[in-house]
This record gives C-alpha cells, sequence and structure tokens, in this order.
C-alpha cells in the first residue's frame, strides 16, 4: 500500500511519519492557507499570522517530504492505479479538499461537510441524538452569538453550566468550583477575555451534569460494511486528578469491544449504520455518552463524526502490529484489532518559554531511545541541521507516548517505561500514579469498573485495582 495523507494542522503527520520510517511510499501534502481549511462562512473572517504560518510550515521539516496540497492533490488526478493508494485526511474539516478527488476510485477516508457539521454545530447534533438516540439524554442548552448576551445570562443563573464554542479554536471550558455564583463568575471572565473566539460562529452554554462518568464508543466500517467496535476513555484536563485547564487529551485508554456490547447498541442506532452505506471507504463514528452517576441517567456530549480522535487513535494504532498493517486490514474489511488488548498514552507537553517573548520555545532537543520507536507519536518537531530533533514552538502538546498489552497493568507498565526512555528538559506528564488513581470519580480506572457493573461492555482480562507490580 502507498499512502497519500492531506493536512492543515499536522495532526496526521505522526502516522505519515511512521509510514515513513517503515518504508512505504508516503507523500504529503500540507494545505497552506487558513482560508482553504475553515467553513466556508469563516473564510472572509480567516487569518492566520505570519508567524504562525511560518512555524506551521516547518512541521517534519527534514523527516517527510511534504509539498503544498493543492499540488499532490492536482498529480492524484492522473495517478494510473488509485487502488493501489490510501488516501488519509485527518480532519474532517477538509472536506473540500476530499470533494477534489471523491470521484476518483482510492481507498482512504472521505469526510463530508455534512460529517464536519455534526462536530460543530452542536444544535443540530442534539436534534439528531433526539430523534435517533431513544436511550440518550440532552442537557439543557441556551444559545448565544453575543458575549454580552451569555454574561448577563450567567449573573442571573442560579444553575451551573459548561461552556463550549462553535469553533475548535473555542473550547470548552468547565468550571472548577461548584459553587454556581463562583462557577459562573469564572464562564463570565473566559468569555470576556476570548471574545473573538466565541463570537466567530457563537457559543453555548450547557447545563453542567454533577458527577459524572464519561466514555466514549468508536465505530469502523470500510465502504458501508461494519468492521470494528472500541471504547475510550480520556482524561483532558492537564493535572492530576483531572484538575486545572482543559489539553486535547492529557491521557486516555482504549480497548476493542464486542460489536453486540450494550454499550455499542445504545450509541450505534440503526442511522449509523444507514449513514455508513452512503459514504465509501474508511467511515468513523463516535458518540461520547456522559452517565449520571447519581440518577444512571445517560446524556449526550458530542460527537467525533468521520474522524479518527486525538489521541485516542494512536492507542488504537499501538495495539496493531504496524500502522500499515492497520490500513491494510480496513482495506480488506477485516477487523484490525484482538479483542482483549489495550492501549493507553499520556501526552508530553513542552513547557519551556522563550524569555523575551514568553512563547512556546523552539529548537529543543528530543532524545529517546530506539526501542521505544513503535510507542512514540511526535508532533511539534523538525530536524535541524545537525540530523537532531527539535521543536519548532507551534503547540505545548509536543508528544504523545502510548503502551500496549493484553492488560490495563501490562499497558500502563509498558507505557511508562517508554515515557522514562523518552527525554526533553522542561516537559510535564501526568504520571504513573494518577493514571491508576482511585481517589477521584472520574479517573479511567474507575470509569472502567462502574462501566463493567452496570453491564455496558465486557472484556476479557482483570481491571486490576491499586498499585501494579511494575515487572508484569
Amino acid at each position: 500500500m502507498k499512502y497519500i495523507v492531506i493536512t492543515f494542522s499536522g495532526l496526521g503527520l505522526p502516522i505519515a511519519y511512521k509510514l515513513h520510517q517503515q518504508g512505504y511510499e508516503v507523500h504529503v501534502g500540507m494545505v497552506q492557507n487558513i482560508k482553504d481549511y475553515v467553513l466556508e462562512e469563516e473564510i472572509s473572517r480567516a487569518k492566520e499570522g505570519e508567524e504562525d504560518r511560518n512555524k506551521r510550515m516547518q512541521l517534519f521539516q527534514g523527516m517527510l517530504p511534504i509539498e503544498p496540497a493543492d499540488k499532490v492533490i492536482e498529480r492524484m488526478r492522473s495517478i494510473p492505479n488509485p487502488q493501489d493508494y490510501f488516501v488519509f485526511f485527518d480532519e474532517n474539516c477538509l472536506y473540500r479538499w476530499v470533494d477534489k478527488i471523491r470521484d476518483l476510485n482510492f481507498h482512504g477516508n472521505f469526510p463530508t461537510k455534512a460529517d464536519f457539521l455534526f462536530e460543530v454545530d452542536r444544535k443540530r447534533a442534539k436534534q439528531f441524538v433526539q430523534e435517533h438516540y431513544p436511550k440518550l439524554n440532552t442537557p439543557e442548552v441556551h444559545e448565544f452569538t453575543k458575549i454580552k448576551d451569555g454574561i448577563k445570562f450567567l449573573k442571573e443563573s442560579k444553575e451551573l453550566w459548561v461552556l463550549k464554542g462553535q469553533i475548535d479554536t473555542a473550547r470548552t471550558f468547565v468550571p472548577a468550583v461548584e459553587d454556581p455564583g463562583l462557577a459562573n463568575t469564572q464562564l463570565a471572565e473566559v468569555l470576556a477575555n476570548f471574545p473573538y473566539k466565541y463570537e466567530r460562529l457563537g457559543f453555548i452554554l450547557e447545563r453542567f451534569i454533577p458527577d459524572i462518568i464519561e466514555l466514549t464508543p468508536e465505530k469502523f466500517y470500510y465502504d458501508g460494511e461494519p468492521i470494528a467496535t472500541s471504547l475510550l476513555f480520556e482524561n483532558k484536563p492537564f493535572g492530576s486528578g483531572n484538575i486545572s485547564v482543559q489539553t486535547g487529551c492529557a491521557e486516555d485508554l482504549c480497548f476493542p469491544t464486542d460489536m453486540n456490547d450494550r454499550i455499542n447498541k445504545i450509541a450505534f442506532p440503526p442511522i449509523i449504520d444507514e449513514m455508513a452505506k452512503e459514504h465509501k471507504g474508511w467511515f468513523i463514528w463516535d458518540a461520547s455518552i456522559l452517565i449520571g452517576k447519581r440518577d444512571g441517567k445517560m446524556y449526550f456530549g458530542e460527537f467525533c463524526s468521520n474522524r479518527p480522535g486525538y489521541s485516542s487513535f494512536f492507542n488504537e494504532l499501538a495495539q496493531c502490529n504496524s500502522v500499515n498493517g492497520f490500513f491494510e486490514s480496513l482495506v480488506k474489511k477485516k477487523n484490525p484489532y484482538t479483542l482483549g488488548t489495550v492501549g493507553c498514552s499520556v501526552s508530553i507537553f513542552n513547557m519551556n518559554r522563550d524569555e523575551d517573548t514568553d512563547a512556546i520555545s523552539s529548537n529543543i532537543l528530543i532524545n529517546y531511545k530506539p526501542e521505544i520507536e513503535k510507542d512514540v507519536w511526535l508532533w511539534d518537531v523538525r530536524r535541524n541541521e545537525r540530523n537532531n530533533i527539535v521543536t519548532i514552538g507551534t503547540d505545548w502538546n509536543l508528544a504523545v507516548i502510548t503502551g500496549a498489552g493484553k492488560s490495563i497493568p501490562q499497558a500502563v507498565n509498558r507505557l511508562y517505561r517508554n515515557v522514562e526512555n523518552f527525554a526533553i528538559v522542561g516537559s510535564y506528564h501526568r504520571p504513573k500514579d494518577d493514571y491508576l488513581s482511585m481517589d477521584y470519580q472520574s479517573s479511567i480506572i474507575n470509569r472502567i469498573n462502574y462501566g463493567l457493573e452496570r453491564g455496558l461492555f465486557h472484556i476479557p482480562f482483570d481491571v486490576k485495582i491499586g498499585d501494579i507490580d511494575a515487572t508484569v
């Protein structure tokens, strides 16, 4: 199999790099202009600073052959044997680029604008859930287009709320306190300090569900045929115990599930199978489910519609023999996973800051031992003139380290042995005792145990409680 990867942000570059290292032919197309990346409604307002763009163009410099995406797409139209290629669009917002080659006979994933809107148009998503997901409730929601209206609402409300923007750059904010007055003041401060982000496409305030258990079922299809299901447990907060600011993902764990598990019947009603048949190639669907521990009610969280989740995708790949093996299994319409495996990961954050500008530091050396290569997924990197891998400074999300095994203890131990063999000064990751903790309700282990107790899924390994043997 040969590969073509189309990206703007670089989310898929760690996968392209793995394939390149394994000796496969890989062509990477980088979208040059942010106006070719955003929703049509956003084109006139979309801007990318010159320094930000220059840094983005340095991603994986000296590590991968990267060309402008339009050149790669143009060349694709003259490829005589498209069935020899797998095309990977690493985000569903790249649908306009997919449209340029959708009529060609390539293998790959081919998201549509409708797929993207399921993720970003929260009102549409909730209406879809209300119509097709009989087992899921939808939390109370209030929509706003103006910051002043949202702040006014918060000042008058006696309830707890979660702030969610309608675009990726307007991040979800969950208050760190339970007192409504203090919590709503936090939310008002976020709105007041980031008006451009939250007013671009509007925002919502969603009723906060206390004592929630969050889990995310995922299902893969190829050419409309169901292939595999898995279950993801993610911790987004930066700090141990799920405190501090939200990140894209600080640590997570996933494992394959039986398609007939109860959780999959809830998360994938018949309409999803029907939608999958309308998509060629690899179709991905996941829906995060929030369970109120006090009353047991299940609520819809959000869709990750027809794109992989990051960092969970790296966990999934870590459970396979190779990245190429994963994609070839998809094309053959075979399950790439083996029931009974588990993958886990932590994100490595670059905490170094430039002394003059306070920007994320560039040119910080990264070292790791060759034996952990399979489990290192680099992001904010390039090779310098000395052939060393160094940071660029585009993002504090530096890398993801994974570990896989046939039990949680085995996978976690491998993960943290890998972390010990990865070196960069001034970095941070959540520690092993936090990963295995049962001291806070939303810990990964507690959520897995809760799901097992409710009979939502079955796994052919024990969930170890407490300290684990470091020699496993």
